[in-house]
């Protein structure tokens, strides 16, 4: 029984990519702890990728890499949308800043300037800016989660809500055709949306191959944005809709 059920799991997440536990557990009509069972039998034959919340094929565009993985991936492109931001922030006094890889080369970016306000729940950013101690870094309180030092929770959201910045510095999972911004972090979602709602200026940092990546969650609309700033010029299809959308194109 348990290797029909793990088979049906298998042939579940093949048609709809990332699938959450809760999900599973009502399509196969089980509970919980059973999928979570399954799930650990089909990642330990190498089928499967295991996420927060959910379960992925392995190599397929819906994984979430590893943050190791990603500090070594793509850096150059990463550097130069850093780079092309720094132009924007010199003008301004106050950021919020993301977690993620492009953001953490953002604040290495940003040790070239000084006087700047930094928020952000990113603990590898903060640490970075430390180093040089040439701004105010304000790490926002809560629950440390996962390997990029991310910070999140309830307290992270009731802090932030007493801060307002010039400009939210975001980045994602993916971008969609139909102008949604992706992520596969539940609870980074819900930050990323205070700091947009808290700032004049948006902008969405995405590398260029996050424009054929997805996510589980939707952080905001394209249109919530006013610039994307990528290392490479996206397919045209991606182009349009942007222009579309009013949101000013950046290649760095």
């Amino acid at each position: 029984m348990s290797k029909i059920r793990q088979h049906q799991l298998l042939e579940i997440v093949k048609k709809n990519g990332y699938t959450s536990i809760e999900q599973l557990a009502v399509q196969l009509e089980c509970s919980q702890p059973t999928i979570r069972r399954d799930i650990t039998k089909l990642c330990n034959d190498n089928l499967l990728q295991r996420f927060h919340g959910g379960v992925s094929l392995i190599h397929s565009n819906d994984v979430r890499l590893g943050h190791t993985f990603k500090s070594s991936y793509m850096v150059k492109e990463k550097s130069q949308i850093a780079q092309y931001l720094l132009e924007k922030i010199k003008s301004i006094e106050s950021v919020f800043l993301d977690t993620g890889t492009t953001c953490d080369q953002v604040a290495y970016e940003m040790n070239k300037l000084s006087n700047k306000q930094v928020i952000t729940h990113n603990l590898s950013a903060a640490l970075i800016l430390a180093k040089q101690d040439k701004h105010t870094v304000i790490v926002l309180g809560g629950i440390i989660r996962g390997s990029d030092g991310a910070v999140t929770g309830d307290e992270t959201y009731r802090q932030i809500k007493t801060y307002i910045a010039d400009m939210s510095i975001v980045s994602a999972s993916g971008l969609d055709l139909t102008g949604n911004v992706l992520d596969f972090d539940l609870e980074k979602v819900e930050v990323k949306k205070s700091m947009m709602r808290a700032s004049t200026t948006r902008i969405l940092l995405l590398s260029s191959d996050k424009f054929r990546k997805t996510g589980v969650k939707i952080v905001a609309s394209i249109t919530d944005f006013d610039y994307l700033i990528t290392d490479q010029q996206p397919e045209p299809a991606y182009t349009q809709m942007l222009k579309a959308n009013r949101v000013k194109l950046i290649v760095a």
